[in-house]
């Protein structure tokens, strides 16, 4: 009977979860374990062919392990036999988890973003999203990153932390203009950061 315990213990620590976000540019899985811990993370841009690259990303999963699957509202209707649930609601979720006193949450898309804003006791307060123009969204800043020879938004970010000097003003309305305020500041001696 032991040996069966330990057979059962060893099985449901191997186990795992899948949860998937698809958006307008990028594939995002996660593996998790039954106790809810992260395993594996699994990002990728699809560039249109969000199948192939799914399937790409998916290669090297043990499915005999699943145990069950997740997607958000946004992610195509081909997973049939997904858990839905609103990707809001899944990022509210993860971020009251991971961080239990949370006083906003900024999400940042392909080609939109939104700030959700709790109040003191971490109850959902407000949303703002923007408009329909892609400025600020993480499209707009991989496309600027690549321009400024960088790998990708996180580098950008990254290296963005690293600034000690005044910031030069940017504009956030529109990227046409934000694009043609970056060069001008990289014309007047602006560092990279």
């Amino acid at each position: 009977m032991a040996d069966l315990a330990n057979l059962k213990s060893s099985f449901s620590k191997q186990s795992f979860v899948l949860g998937l976000d698809i958006g307008s540019a990028a594939v995002s899985a996660v593996e998790m374990s039954l106790e809810g811990e992260v395993l594996r993370t699994y990002y990728a841009f699809h560039h249109g062919d969000i199948y192939k690259t799914l399937c790409s990303l998916l290669a090297g999963i043990e499915f005999s392990l699943l145990r069950g699957a997740a997607c958000t509202s946004t992610s195509p209707h081909f997973l049939n036999n997904a858990f839905r649930c609103d990707s809001r609601i899944a990022c509210i979720t993860a971020a009251k988890h991971n961080r239990h006193q949370v006083g906003s949450l900024l999400s940042v898309g392909g080609e939109k973003f939104s700030l959700i804003t709790f109040d003191a006791e971490g109850n959902y307060r407000n949303l703002k999203t923007n408009t329909s123009c892609a400025a600020g969204t993480g499209s707009f800043l991989d496309q600027q990153a690549r321009r400024l020879n960088l790998s990708d938004s996180a580098e950008l970010s990254q290296l963005a932390l690293q600034n000690k000097n005044i910031p030069p003003i940017i504009a956030s309305r529109c990227s046409v203009f934000a694009k043609t305020d970056i060069v001008h500041a990289q014309q007047t001696g602006y560092s990279l950061e």
